[in-house]
């Protein structure tokens, strides 16, 4: 429980924000307290300074007499603790006074004879005490004469020790509050991370692929991290369920190959068999090999153009000229189900693309389009020119592509209802997809305005 405390982010993150809480109190304090130190330092001096050029000034209008006079009937509140000494060049002083509590009288007893004499001896002390600063302030004159005023002030560390005693006080308080606070605060901000490892964790333990971490309200760093975890999520489980359904798909289509490569070669290996069903059984072999191969390699070109390892060698081609090929070699297949085959663009349509990899992406459209237009039909390959793009449309009078679908005939090995029937092994529109984006371009399918099925495919130029 302890450890799990002391990791615990939200705990460090109130430890810390309560550390630069003190710290920054702190200075706030000691800045307050100097400014408010050096105000009423500066307001007790200021008052004694004007004090004593008041006094010169009465100086140096008049004479001693003056000065004499203006010291004894001034009236002032502070007038009575105020010590005045006016000095001569020699340092003798030709003038005091003293603050009535600063002189302290004794009686001495001086026995003459049989009668005793009492005289008066009068002492200066001055005050000590804690609770008061002795200040003098000093005026001097050109012709070396000095007049001095003292007073008793009030003490400045023993006005501002209430203060540094309510901040102790109060800082305290208010850094435990901090510190609660910030703990409550922080661990309620982290609840998102907590629930981001709880999901992980359960993921890991349970392998439940379905589990998603509950979305934050507001659009902040941590709301967004959320949705983008769970939308990483949905990836993971969507390439995961295709991984398994081409798995399944495979499987399923390796199966008829690889039981007729087994049954050929068995009857090639027959000892009583007639050489010519042995050769023949042998081509089968080769032919069933070839199908394997070229079902493993269009996999694997698909997961390198997926994974952004495809290599492409592009160069400057007329896109027109691509689909031409195109249409040259299907030509035989369109004429054998009296499809009619039309070109739509006459001018050429240059763009920086692999031209073989391309051409193999437009080849496995027109052979689709021919595929699923029934006969008499017609087909129809267009090319033009947009903005930064080249855009390639074949479109079909066939049955179309029910929109559920139109998704997944992307997918690898997917076969839909339609297709369960026709020849091919799921992996042309795949191948497809994955050399247009191979491009930095898009393929697209939807419905013919004519009937049938429209593919677009755009290839930036």
């Amino acid at each position: 429980m302890f450890e799990r405390l002391r990791q615990s982010l939200a705990l460090r993150l109130a430890l810390q924000y309560a550390a630069v809480f003190a710290f920054c109190s702190a200075l706030l304090f000691g800045a307050l307290y100097w400014l408010l130190a050096d105000a009423l330092d500066q307001r007790e001096r200021g008052a004694l300074v004007q004090q004593t050029e008041e006094l010169a000034a009465t100086f140096e209008r008049g004479n001693l007499a003056a000065l004499r006079t203006r010291a004894d009937s001034d009236s002032s509140p502070n007038s009575r603790s105020f010590f005045v000494r006016l000095i001569r060049p020699d340092g003798v002083a030709v003038y005091e006074k003293w603050p009535t509590d600063w002189v302290e009288t004794q009686i001495q007893q001086i026995p003459l004879g049989a009668f005793t004499y009492q005289r008066e001896i009068q002492t200066l002390r001055l005050p000590q005490n804690a609770l008061r600063d002795y200040t003098i302030a000093t005026r001097r004159w050109p012709n070396e004469w000095q007049l001095q005023v003292g007073r008793l002030l009030d003490s400045r560390a023993v006005l501002l020790s209430p203060l540094r005693t309510a901040f102790a006080g109060v800082g305290a308080a208010a850094l435990i509050l901090s510190f609660v606070a910030g703990t409550f605060l922080a661990w309620r901000a982290t609840r998102p991370l907590r629930a981001v490892s709880a999901t992980a964790r359960r993921i890991l333990e349970t392998g439940d692929l379905t589990a998603r971490v509950p979305g934050p309200n507001g659009r902040g760093e941590l709301a967004q991290l959320v949705l983008q975890l769970n939308t990483l999520l949905d990836k993971n489980a969507a390439h995961v369920r295709v991984l398994r359904e081409t798995l399944d798909n495979l499987a399923h289509d390796l199966r008829t190959p690889i039981t007729r490569l087994r049954g050929s070669a068995e009857l090639a290996l027959q000892d009583s068999g007639d050489p010519a069903e042995a050769r023949a059984a042998l081509a089968d072999c080769v032919n069933e090999s070839d199908r394997l191969l070229h079902l493993l390699e269009t996999l694997l070109d698909i997961s390198a153009a997926e994974a952004g390892v495809l290599q492409l060698n592009r160069d400057r081609s007329d896109v027109r000229s691509l689909t031409e090929r195109a249409i040259d070699l299907y030509r035989e297949v369109a004429e054998e189900k009296r499809i009619a085959v039309t070109l739509l663009q006459p001018e050429p349509v240059e763009a920086a693309v692999d031209a073989i990899r391309l051409g193999q992406a437009i080849n496995n459209l027109v052979d689709n389009a021919l595929k699923y237009t029934p006969p008499e039909g017609r087909v129809t390959v267009a090319v033009r020119h947009e903005p930064n793009a080249a855009v390639i449309i074949i479109a079909d009078s066939g049955p179309g592509v029910p929109p559920a679908e139109r998704e997944a005939i992307f997918r690898r090995l997917y076969r839909g209802d339609a297709s369960r029937s026709q020849r091919g092994l799921g992996l042309g529109l795949s191948m497809v997809k994955a050399i247009a984006e191979a491009h930095g371009g898009t393929v697209s399918v939807d419905d013919n305005p004519g009937g049938g099925a429209r593919f677009t495919v755009r290839i930036p130029t």
